[in-house]
């Protein structure tokens, strides 16, 4: 702005509407003592400006009646101040002032700060916003996302969990640890449809969902249906959710499990040194109000393997070539000698340097080791 009106010195001065205070935090070419200045409003320029919501100058800042102290003691002389309104609000002030006497703002001046302002509350805006976002995503995840990655007898298990939103903290993809009867433990994973924090809303609902029906019945069968039901009925705009929900015996190594909609988890067999997808047809939550999901069963042995992931790390992209089951399994079992977390954050590497740095959508991946 000094650039382009060819002035002295500028500032932004921000405005709380509930406590009707003018505060003065960024400034350029003057004293740091501005930047402490809380002004309630009066009489002065800047309150003028909040009061009629239009743009103001006075040649000689010096002489007039409602000058601060502090400000004119920085030696302003000629003053611009602009107001800058989004949605009918006033959030901040844009102004610029001369030091040197004699050099006034023209009317082409107030045009050119006028179209700058007009950018800046934009600008200021889109932060605002930006930063609520970002509080609501760090609420929504301290109750959304599990604090610890539970202890289990004989498994090993590591997380990578990421959003691709900028916005947000979490985004659409979840997954969760449900302590049952002793020795038993359900796991879930799941993506949803959506984006950003509209995602994570459905997502949160799922979950609890989800909770609540296994502790009905704990078998994936009886618990992805009951749940299905109560889910259908809440989803709208035609949302889904796809969903991975086991029932782990940590003491036998059972895995009960039911896919609904999602990408097939991959087990890697110690004994065979080699991986396959396990099968499951049945649809993601909320499209079939009325729907019986099936289970499959599967017994992990020590050194076996279990991969859980969403659709954001096999879609990763190199060109118009995915990354895939086929190398993700490839690269499981390269290191399937290593800890449960190292597996996990092997495949992120190796997966990262696939996609040449980008992450394009949300990931989790949960790799469960059988270790005894």
């Amino acid at each position: 702005m000094v650039r382009l009106l060819d002035c002295d010195a500028s500032g932004i001065s921000m405005y709380d509407e509930g406590k009707r205070i003018i505060s003065f935090p960024f400034v350029y070419n003057l004293p740091n003592a501005i930047r402490d200045i809380k002004l309630k409003l009066d009489a002065d320029i800047f309150s003028e400006v909040i009061h009629t919501g239009k743009a103001s100058r006075i040649d000689n800042y010096q002489t007039s009646p409602g000058k601060i102290e502090v400000i004119a003691d920085a030696g302003l002389q000629a003053i611009a101040v602009l107001p800058l309104r989004v949605r009918g609000r006033i959030l901040a002030l844009l102004w610029a002032t001369n030091l040197k006497p004699g050099r006034s703002f023209s009317d082409y001046d107030m045009a050119l700060l006028e179209s700058i302002g007009n950018q800046a509350a934009v600008a200021i805006d889109n932060f605002s916003l930006f930063e609520e976002q970002r509080y609501i995503s760090e609420v929504l995840q301290r109750g959304f996302l599990p604090e610890h990655i539970p202890a289990l007898a004989h498994t090993d298990i590591g997380i990578f969990y990421a959003s691709a939103t900028e916005a947000a903290v979490v985004g659409g993809d979840f997954y969760d640890f449900i302590p049952m009867t002793e020795g038993k433990v359900g796991l879930v994973i799941g993506d949803s449809s959506g984006k950003g924090v509209e995602a994570t809303a459905d997502a949160a609902m799922v979950k609890y969902t989800m909770r609540s029906a296994l502790f009905l019945n704990p078998s994936p069968a009886s618990a992805l249906s009951q749940g299905n039901s109560t889910v259908a009925r809440q989803l709208i705009g035609g949302h889904f959710v796809t969903l991975i929900y086991g029932y782990y015996d940590e003491e036998e190594g059972r895995l009960l499990m039911g896919i609904a909609g999602h990408p097939r988890p991959i087990h890697y067999s110690a004994s065979e040194r080699k991986a396959k997808l396990i099968n499951g047809q049945d649809p993601a939550f909320g499209l079939i109000r009325n729907y019986s999901f099936a289970e499959t069963e599967l017994f992990l042995s020590p050194g076996d393997i279990l991969i859980l992931y969403t659709d954001g790390l096999i879609e990763l992209r190199r060109d118009k070539e995915f990354l895939g089951t086929e190398r993700l399994s490839d690269i499981i079992a390269v290191n399937s000698g290593l800890a449960a977390q190292e597996i996990a954050n092997k495949a992120i590497d190796s997966a990262r340097d696939f996609s040449m740095g980008r992450f394009t959508d949300d990931i989790v991946l949960m790799v469960i080791k059988r270790t005894g």
